[in-house]
């Protein structure tokens, strides 16, 4: 079950050093995974392509219409990060170390995917790349709630799993 969220930085999250026009380039290493046990990984947006796709159509209160989303679910990110262990909790910063954190087995059973496209393309840093966690609330309108909309996190620099 979800027990919060919290939207206060509790460590700034420093992004990779980038030049100028590596920023929106697929093969750039953008999101990195942690764990307690000093294992990192630092992933591009081709990275998170190759790790098995959810795709679903859906709105939120930070979209004018409906979207396409795509990216890797939650249940899948983790398992190519370390498929022999279960992870509790995440906590996800982004670029401005706006942070949330949930339990693991919540995002999971609710659907919620990492997106890195939007009707095809891959998410521009300048509107909420490199990834976006976001659930599919038009399949589920029980998501359809604050709670929910508040983990929809974007500009996703790290993501800290325990």
């Amino acid at each position: 079950m979800l027990t919060g969220i919290s939207a206060t930085a509790l460590c700034a999250v420093a992004p990779p050093a980038l030049a100028a026009g590596d920023i929106d380039d697929p093969a750039t290493p953008m999101v990195t995974v942690t764990d307690g046990g000093g294992r990192t990984m630092a992933l591009s947006r081709n990275d998170l392509a190759r790790i098995e796709q959810t795709r679903f159509e859906t709105t939120a209160p930070f979209m004018t219409t409906p979207r396409r989303m795509e990216g890797p679910s939650i249940a899948a990110l983790l398992r190519s990060f370390d498929p022999d262990r279960t992870f509790e909790r995440v906590e996800i910063a982004a670029l401005d170390a706006y942070l949330v954190a949930a339990d693991v087995a919540s995002l999971v059973a609710d659907g919620a995917i990492l997106a890195i496209r939007q009707d095809g393309a891959f998410l521009p840093v300048a509107d909420k790349g490199p990834a976006l966690l976001i659930f599919p609330f038009d399949d589920r309108p029980a998501l359809q709630d604050k709670r929910h909309y508040g983990l929809c996190i974007w500009q996703i620099a790290e993501i800290r799993l325990s």
